[in-house]
């Protein structure tokens, strides 16, 4: 069942199309004028619109303009019910955003045929537009961990870099890495060493904020980026990701196994902190350090 609206300031006609409307198993709203009729478009995101050319106040074309420029209800398909359908008006109606044209009087046959013609294409295009958003998620996150990759990482903390800068926020970046991991792979397998890392992206996942971002840096190396979190915060949090991955059982078969990291942070403002990649190379930095020191730490640049 879809929900249709029909703006028409014509009593008779509107209850005809609902009736016929009804039939069908829609729930239809009436709107009889422009203005009422853009409210219960915002309001109720109908899924299509059965809008009259002709009424008092505002007319057809200027209500089908104000729908169709307004980002929530753009989408919503648009058929212009109308006496007046010569060539110039069904021109200036198709190029104002309405999706097709009916005369008054019209068929019952033909409006049904219509209506559940756009209906299966809004419907087409929705699926459509849900699979692009899924295909498009999969492109930004890595396989094995399901946390994000190295290119959306990077695109991000450019980008949200130069936010931080314009309204004066702390960004930090943690870089971290597993210690001994080749060592690791080399005594039990490189399918282990595949879950030691995916059961890391959990605990990732985890510990994490929402509002905050997770990504694989590339192999065992992984990079976090905290929003409005200044040095002294970065650091709690890095030694609470390190505890919490120190204390984890990773489990294979009869295996279970341990593992430590290494992490290093960065924090802007700082004054050598001029750009995203000098955030990235000072985490970075601070990452080596800490494998120097010992491993299994926290260092801050």
């Amino acid at each position: 069942m879809a929900t249709i609206l029909v703006i028409d300031d014509s009593k008779l006609m509107a209850h005809v199309a609902k009736g016929i409307l009804n039939r069908c198993d829609h729930e239809v709203l009436l709107a009889s004028d422009g203005e009422s009729g853009i409210d219960i478009a915002l309001s109720r995101k109908p899924d299509l619109i059965l809008l009259d050319l002709i009424m008092p106040g505002i007319d057809g074309y200027q209500v089908c303009e104000r729908i169709k420029s307004n980002k929530s209800t753009a989408e919503i398909p648009i058929i212009i019910v109308t006496s007046k359908a010569g060539p110039a008006d069904k021109v200036r109606g198709l190029e104002i955003g309405a999706s097709d044209y009916i005369g008054k009087p019209f068929d019952e046959g033909e409006l049904v045929a219509r209506v559940n013609t756009h209906l299966r294409i809004k419907e087409l295009y929705e699926n459509l537009q849900v699979k692009n958003r899924q295909l498009q998620e999969l492109a930004n996150k890595d396989g094995l961990t399901g946390l994000y990759n190295h290119r959306f990482f990077q695109d991000a903390v450019h980008r949200d870099f130069q936010k931080a800068v314009r309204y004066h926020e702390n960004i930090s970046c943690v870089m971290f890495d597993i210690d001994h991991f080749k060592n690791f792979n080399d005594t039990y397998g490189h399918q282990t060493g595949d879950m030691v890392l995916r059961t890391l992206g959990n605990v990732i996942a985890r510990i994490m904020r929402d509002t905050d971002l997770s990504a694989r840096y590339g192999g065992e190396e992984f990079a976090l980026l905290l929003y409005h979190t200044d040095h002294k915060d970065v650091h709690v949090f890095g030694e609470r990701l390190r505890a919490a991955i120190e204390e984890k059982e990773f489990k294979k078969d009869d295996l279970v196994l341990r593992v430590t990291i290494s992490v290093g942070v960065a924090t802007y403002p700082h004054d050598e902190i001029s750009d995203a990649s000098k955030l990235i190379e000072c985490a970075d930095k601070a990452l080596y350090r800490a494998k120097e020191s010992g491993r299994n730490r926290v260092v801050v640049y």
